[in-house]
């Protein structure tokens, strides 16, 4: 697989993470990539940067290092309904989300809840991935939210960073990756780097996906035009449709 995106990555705008925007893009620049998804957490997260940090982000170039820069946030679900901690005025100024569940942000459930709050989030246009969605303690029903996001034409997230997790990672391997095979649902590879040598450091995840013959065309970030064809069809601007300074 020749991965050409991370689409889900922090800076020190959030003080858990430890490298700059133009550290990132640098990483990124060297591993081959063509684009970066810069995607400090929400309001909601404890170490969150303020709303203006988001509101904001037009200031950051289109292109660092000849890596295309995507002004993303990694959003919080708060509800069962799908709700986000993000506002108006961060909404309009991000082009990318990551929605994701933290334990610091979202209520604790049962599966009917968690799976509830999954699909709800899903109309929401500006939300093109769900964020490492392995977490035990966030059961769902796996089946019908990746036949919702094959519908609704959003990723699952396969997150590098949760091989530190090994029951994270057994859900990926057993049940998440195999039943997104079966429903044609797409993923996406994302390093979640909190330090910039982790940006586009897919190694683990390639062999796992080469381990379980996971379809490569559902790979969105493993080809080029696949994954241009889908932000575009999204509304996001590829390369193509900016020019590199």
């Amino acid at each position: 697989m020749k991965f050409v995106a991370d689409m889900h990555t922090h800076t020190i705008a959030c003080t858990h993470a430890y490298s700059t925007i133009t550290e990132n893009a640098k990483a990124a620049s060297e591993r081959g990539l063509s684009y970066i998804a810069l995607t400090d957490h929400s309001v909601k997260m404890p170490d969150s940067p303020h709303e203006w940090h988001f509101c904001n982000m037009r200031v950051i170039p289109d292109f660092l290092y000849g890596v295309r820069i995507i002004k993303g946030i990694e959003a919080n679900l708060i509800d069962y309904e799908g709700r986000l901690d993000i506002n108006e005025y961060i909404y309009g100024n991000v082009e990318f989300i990551v929605a994701s569940m933290h334990g610091d942000c979202m209520p604790y459930g049962t599966e009917e809840q968690i799976t509830s709050a999954y699909l709800g989030v899903l109309d929401n246009p500006k939300v093109f991935v769900l964020g490492h969605t392995d977490s035990p303690d966030f059961p769902f029903d796996v089946e019908a939210v990746t036949k919702a996001c094959k519908e609704k034409n959003v990723a699952i997230e396969f997150n590098v960073s949760r091989f530190r997790s090994n029951r994270s990672i057994q859900r990926l391997k057993h049940l998440i990756l195999p039943t997104c095979a079966k429903n044609g649902c797409s993923i996406i590879v994302d390093s979640d780097a909190h330090f910039h040598d982790k940006v586009g450091a897919f190694e683990q995840a390639e062999a796992l996906l080469n381990e379980i013959s996971f379809p490569e065309e559902l790979v969105l970030n493993a080809d080029l035009k696949r994954f241009e064809d889908f932000i575009s069809s999204k509304g996001l601007k590829t390369n193509s449709g900016l020019t590199a300074e």
